[in-house]
């Protein structure tokens, strides 16, 4: 039977719903219905049944009133009025799919408190009341003075060791790395005293923290918890300030179709170890409408190749007898590239001047090894290459000469050679024209200084390009085209490492 059991005393009204065969009534913590009356025993009735028919019945030397009638059993229907030691159960039609509603008016003149009845206190039992009203008053003194104050003259790393109470007691702990910059100012997140830290308190900083899930989509109700402190802890001995635990996500992970996610793209997992769907890769492609979009991919999935436009052979960098470098062999690891950012959640970004320079310096011309171009795009390379042959052209001599091996240089490759003399502190210096420096014969000598220049520079450049787009250093890494129509022939295609 079902049973809506409700209380009614002076204002108060409590209910509870009960589902079972039989109903006890007394005065016993133990019992369905309970009177707490001095005048009743433990149990005083049962009240049994199923379906619409109740019947009562009274336990050995006890007995009850229904309808004025005394009774020791008897059957109850809607609108029966029992009278228990002048408390009275009304028995009402269900509510809310119930069979029956018991309603309970207890006499309160007639109710003595147990607690009343039963209490003990320090007198029934002769204890000195003077010595334990001593006793506790040194005992919080010495907790809260005396102890705290013997920590600071030998130390509380001594006090903490010992057996005794150490500052733990009042000290929640350090704060987390993420927030040793607010140092010992505590209001800065405990904005009202004695309390807790309020999300709004956190919303102060972190109010452009992006959410886990699509908040417009499915709402601002995380079922982990219902402030930021069930799933961010601080001053705690955790290395990550968040909640790790799995139940911290399986509460909502364990049906996403519940939840109102595709499980087409996303799928439920209970339990990490034991009931969890294979990971898939978010890989990176580069199509013909040169954008970029991701594809998510099975483990065993046959394509299963990045595609950043970037040539990185992994099994050649880390090969286990090592890798050639400018010191020698060198053996490398993961963690030489992949680092993980601060706060342990991503990755940081591989570049090439802080990863790859040390091997692969941007050189450009074997007269000077030691000069590099920026690592860019080719029109700012290109750039710097006329600054520099520019440059080169105007101060590195006084005389440019042709290079004496024509079979390995190219026709308009041109050696420059100091030939500036010593001369004594004082004496005029003689100028040399610029025009009348001795340019190679490819070169038309009735030209004027600025169209010398500017074939030597063009020479000059054309053929650095040539060798770093081409040849040794961009068409290493890069997925290099030639482009004959543009201003720079050469285009590098666009590189995206993914960055999860």
């Amino acid at each position: 039977m079902r049973l809506l059991i409700r209380y009614m005393q002076s204002r108060d009204r409590a209910q509870h719903e009960f589902d079972g065969s039989v109903v006890t009534i007394g005065r016993g913590t133990d019992q369905t219905i309970q009177i707490a009356d001095a005048s009743l025993p433990l149990s005083h009735s049962i009240l049994s049944g199923s379906g619409a028919e109740l019947i009562l019945t009274a336990n050995k030397g006890q007995s009850f009133a229904v309808n004025g009638q005394i009774a020791k059993k008897q059957s109850l229907v809607n609108g029966d009025v029992v009278v228990i030691a002048g408390h009275k159960l009304k028995v009402l039609a269900g509510e809310n799919g119930n069979d029956h509603l018991i309603e309970i008016a207890l006499d309160s003149d007639q109710i003595t408190e147990l607690k009343d009845r039963f209490a003990t206190g320090l007198k029934q039992v002769s204890a000195p009341q003077r010595r334990f009203t001593w006793a506790l008053f040194l005992l919080l003194l010495g907790i809260g003075l005396v102890i705290p104050a013997v920590g600071l003259y030998v130390g509380m790393d001594k006090l903490r060791s010992s057996p005794l109470p150490d500052d733990k007691m009042w000290l929640t702990g350090e704060l987390h790395d993420s927030h040793a910059f607010m140092g010992d100012d505590c209001t800065f997140c405990h904005t009202k005293p004695f309390e807790q830290t309020r999300d709004e308190d956190c919303l102060y900083c972190h109010l452009s923290v992006n959410h886990h899930f699509d908040t417009d989509k499915f709402g601002r109700d995380y079922k982990a918890g219902n402030s930021c402190g069930d799933c961010h802890k601080e001053h705690s001995t955790t290395e990550s300030i968040t909640r790790t635990d799995q139940d911290g996500c399986t509460i909502c992970h364990a049906d996403l179709k519940g939840a109102g996610f595709e499980t087409d793209r996303l799928r439920s997992a209970t339990d990490f170890l034991k009931d969890h769907p294979t990971f898939k890769l978010t890989m990176q492609r580069y199509d013909g409408d040169a954008k970029w979009h991701t594809k998510r991919i099975d483990l065993w999935d046959e394509d299963l190749h990045e595609e950043s436009n970037l040539i990185f052979p992994h099994d050649v960098h880390l090969a286990e007898e090592g890798i050639k470098a400018a010191d020698g062999d060198v053996v490398m690891v993961c963690a030489d590239c992949h680092e993980t950012d601060k706060g342990g959640y991503k990755m940081k970004g591989v570049t090439m001047e802080e990863h790859c320079s040390d091997c692969h310096a941007l050189t450009f011309d074997p007269d000077t090894p030691d000069r590099v171009v920026p690592h860019g795009s080719p029109p700012e390379l290109m750039r710097t290459l006329r600054e520099y042959y520019a440059y080169e052209f105007l101060n590195r001599g006084q005389a440019i000469k042709a290079s004496a091996n024509k079979a390995t240089t190219s026709k308009a490759t041109l050696e420059l050679v100091e030939t500036r003399k010593l001369r004594r502190p004082g004496r005029a210096k003689v100028r040399m024209s610029i025009t009348e420096l001795i340019i190679e014969p490819s070169i038309d000598k009735s030209a004027s200084l600025s169209e010398k220049a500017q074939s030597y520079i063009e020479a000059r450049v054309k053929d650095a390009a040539s060798n770093l787009f081409e040849k040794q250093t961009c068409t290493i890494c890069h997925e290099v085209t030639r482009v004959d129509d543009a201003d720079v022939p050469w285009h590098v295609e666009p590189v995206r490492l993914s960055d999860d």
